[in-house]
């Protein structure tokens, strides 16, 4: 048979600060906005000197925006925006005053139900005069409060604003160009988050006289008893530097001097004076932190040595905070509060020199200033495997010719290949395997010419070859199979068993010559029905073929006799197991018994058929999906294993029920948002679903 070139490719991330893609901010996504939310924002008091950017609802109170036009994030027929609302603005208290020739744009501005005001944007003044643009509830009066006050008139832009051109309630958010992708920036924030976290401490937390503790000369930084009063952090400045602590470490310090960050940038500035500098604080372990003190409030800190423009440099990532995260203190934070998946409210005593970007955000006091994080942080590799596969037959002997190809250096790396059946059972594991290469088929063996002398799935009795089904090499014929090829990540390949043909068998040799000679023979489920067909090449005192079916490739019945037609070559049969058997089968296997005129036979290769979605008993739920605080599982027989993985195979749940459990219930709470694959091992075979936690 031709030889069946099959391939796979296989995508694993791995986090590596060695192997670069590319470099950039990990802020970048929030094109510059200083407060950056993915959900609704309350901005209770009093400032921002940036602009503000919010995916869900705002609620104002007496506050300002104010900042550089110049200096805008997102500008919209020249208008650079101040605030940008996805959803509607309930108007609460006061005046939000938005400075700077900035404008405004709102995606809701007529809401159905409570989240937020009809609103009215006054382009004039109630003597129509370009005056001041106000929003106000669609009730008031253009001089009433609570409303939104744009410190400019129509003219200030060109083309002038109005009701239809440059309107206040357009909504800015899409996938478009010139719009925010709210959606895909949290995406990667997430992402860039849990990366961030991965990278290697490089700076150590020094005691008060700048000596580097014995006890901990490192971090991870997790113990808060190992730091001592007034610590004090000298970083690198030619490098990125990396410091990890958990929530509870850093909620003590207090107090504490940092030496050595360079100058900062002039505000505006979109690249910094040190390019090679970036100090990156990872605080960790924050659910445990919350569960411990009984508060989500961490004090922050107070930093001598580090400058308002200086908070360029610095990004605090919470990448394990997906719940509330109060900022408390008497002390100013001059870096980015980086926390994508978590609820932040702002109340220390002092300003945020930096950007916020979080799921929601409340603006209790003080001020957040216009430094966006600008350090560019190489982002992880994507390592990816590329695997074929190819399968033959020499000298009676069936074998795989395989390559794998890294894109990265894999030099003096050496493979494994799991050979793996239609059910997903291992049956044999080789190692030390170089990256291409040639092997035999688990249970074949040759002699010192080559040439076959042992077949998978046979035993030699009586000195007769009979087939074995206790022979598990045997299943490595049947469709379906598989072989896992692990280098650093791995990939599955298909693989398909050679045929035997006229010249090379696959199976015991005949004794003599065969009655019949297949070119092909197939099984495929077509329509919920499995379809066979196969065509004679050659014939010699033939007489009829036996079509026999197993349900567990052991234990055989005859469904079906057709007698052998000289005049015909191509032969054809459906069954329909799947609809007529009362016990769900996974899958079907089908044998041709060719029978010769004097009855002596030989068997054909075996077939495989698998049920798919024919027969819904065999079907494993998994609900609800998307899910937050619980997945269940439903199966028709009892489940034997349960595996959850994140997409980059990393397991975080395994269950082995020792009772006949058919639904089983996962709490997945503590989980963090995203995709996850869950794998379920039952009496039938393996299922496997992605399932998203919101």
């Amino acid at each position: 048979m031709p030889v069946k070139l099959l391939s796979t490719i296989f995508l694993a991330l791995l986090l590596s600060n060695g192997n670069p893609s590319f470099a950039q901010s990990p802020t970048s996504a929030a094109q510059r906005f200083n407060i950056f939310v993915k959900g609704d924002a309350t901005l209770q008091s009093n400032e921002t000197e940036g602009p503000i950017a919010v995916g869900g609802n705002v609620t104002t109170n007496q506050y300002q925006i104010s900042f550089d036009k110049q200096h805008g994030a997102l500008f919209v027929n020249g208008a650079s925006i101040g605030l940008a609302v996805r959803g509607a603005v309930k108007l609460n208290n006061g005046s939000l005053t938005v400075n700077g020739d900035n404008y405004v744009k709102i995606g809701n501005c007529s809401p159905s139900d409570a989240s937020g005001t009809s609103l009215k944007v006054w382009y004039k003044d109630n003597n129509n005069a370009a005056s001041t643009i106000r929003i106000t509830e669609t009730s008031k009066q253009y001089w009433e409060t609570p409303n939104i006050t744009i410190n400019a008139n129509i003219n200030t832009w060109s083309p002038s604003v109005s009701e239809t051109v440059n309107p206040v309630c357009e909504n800015v958010f899409g996938t478009g160009a010139n719009q925010i992708d709210i959606e895909g920036a949290f995406t990667g924030f997430i992402k860039r988050s849990n990366q961030l976290k991965e990278m290697a401490d490089n700076l150590p937390i020094r005691d008060q006289n700048g000596n580097i503790m014995a006890s901990a000369p490192m971090g991870p930084y997790l113990d808060p008893n190992v730091i001592g009063n007034n610590p004090k952090i000298i970083v690198d400045p030619n490098k990125i530097n990396v410091l990890t602590v958990s929530a509870a470490v850093w909620n003590k310090i207090g107090n504490a001097n940092i030496e050595g960050i360079p100058q900062g940038p002039q505000l505006g500035q979109t690249t910094p004076p040190n390019t090679n500098f970036g100090l990156i604080i990872n605080i960790v372990d924050f659910p445990t932190f919350c569960g411990l003190s009984g508060s989500n409030k961490i004090n922050f800190p107070g930093f001598g040595g580090l400058s308002d423009p200086q908070g360029s440099y610095v990004i605090y990532n919470f990448p394990d905070a997906t719940k509330g995260i109060t900022l408390g203190g008497n002390a100013q934070i001059s870096g980015t509060i980086f926390a994508p998946q978590a609820d932040v409210v702002k109340e220390n005593n002092g300003n945020i020199n930096g950007q916020i970007i979080a799921k929601s955000f409340v603006h209790k006091s003080d001020e957040v200033h216009f430094w966006p994080f600008l350090p560019s942080i190489p982002e992880p590799v994507d390592k990816k495997i590329d695997a074929t596969a190819s399968s033959k037959c020499l000298k009676n002997a069936s074998w795989l010719d395989y390559a794998v190809t890294p894109n990265y250096d894999a030099a003096g790396q050496t493979a494994k290949i799991e050979w793996i059946n239609s059910e997903g059972k291992v049956i044999q594991e080789d190692s030390d395997l170089p990256l291409t290469g040639s092997l035999l088929f688990p249970g074949v063996a040759v002699d010192i010419n080559g040439n076959g002398i042992s077949w998978p799935g046979y035993k030699l009795e009586n000195s007769k070859w009979v087939e074995d089904p206790s022979d598990r090499y045997g299943s490595l014929r049947e469709d379906g199979a598989t072989i896992r090829v692990t280098v650093t990540p791995s990939t599955v390949v298909n693989i398909t068993f050679p045929a035997s043909t006229t010249t090379c068998f696959t199976t015991p040799p005949p004794s003599t010559a065969l009655p019949v000679t297949l070119a092909y023979f197939t099984a495929q489920n077509v329509n919920c029905n499995a379809e066979l067909k196969w065509k004679v090449t050659e014939s010699k005192n033939f007489s009829h073929f036996e079509v026999e079916r197993s349900s567990d490739a052991k234990t055989y019945n005859v469904v079906a006799r057709i007698d052998y037609d000289a005049k015909k070559a191509t032969y054809s049969f459906n069954d329909t197991p799947f609809s007529s058997e009362s016990v769900p089968v996974k899958s079907y296997y089908y044998r041709l018994k060719q029978v010769d005129n004097d009855e002596t036979f030989e068997y054909s290769a075996i077939r495989n058929v698998q049920a798919g979605s024919c027969d819904a008993r065999l079907a494993v739920d998994f609900f609800p999906n998307p899910t937050q605080d619980e997945m269940n599982v439903r199966s028709f027989s009892p489940v034997k294993k349960i595996e959850i993985f994140t997409l980059e195979g990393k397991q975080v749940y395994k269950a082995m029920p020792v009772t006949a459990q058919t639904e089983i219930k996962v709490n997945v709470q503590a989980f963090t948002q995203g995709m996850y694959i869950v794998n379920v091992v039952n009496g039938e075979g393996k299922y496997s679903s992605k399932v998203l936690k919101k």
